[in-house]
């Protein structure tokens, strides 16, 4: 083969590697991150509530579309809510029902705002734990996240 040709070879291989490289589009969505702590309140012998707060952290430097974020307990007890700590934000909403409490957030805020929910919960009788199961519906990427949150009490 002449130089010529093995140059237009190469030069076809390259060319056929890269288009797919080149036409490619980036699909990839990142979800808000959810954490979740909690604590005990109260002395070991005699707790009586747990503080939860809850923050979303946006992965955007725009405003995406919002979160629903659902706690129930993970431990066979009901989750009570005693009181919410806090002011809710512009477009969220607290809905709570028995064992469940369901914290909705219309839109997620762009970079740095990190929306946060401070609640005080009920601790259950004659149980070494609080476990909370906290998952995320993110509307912008329609994908759920779970988080189990064990609190000793």
């Amino acid at each position: 083969m002449s130089f010529l040709a093995r140059g237009i070879v190469v030069a076809g291989a390259v060319v056929l590697l890269a288009t797919p490289a080149a036409f490619a589009r980036i699909d990839t969505k990142f979800g808000p991150d959810l954490r979740v702590v909690g604590q005990a309140e109260g002395s070991s012998a005699t707790t009586t509530s747990v503080a939860l707060n809850l923050t979303v952290t946006p992965s955007y430097s725009s405003q995406k579309p919002g979160v629903v974020v659902t706690m129930t307990s993970c431990n066979n007890t009901s989750l009570k809510l005693l009181r919410r700590l806090n002011r809710l934000g512009s477009g969220q909403t607290l809905r709570v029902r028995p064992g469940k409490i369901v914290w909705s957030l219309a839109t997620v805020p762009a970079r740095p705002a990190k929306p946060r929910l401070s609640l005080r919960l009920k601790a259950p009788a004659n149980k070494p734990k609080l476990c909370v199961r906290s998952s995320m519906y993110d509307n912008y990427t329609k994908k759920t996240i779970a988080i189990n949150t064990p609190i000793p009490l």
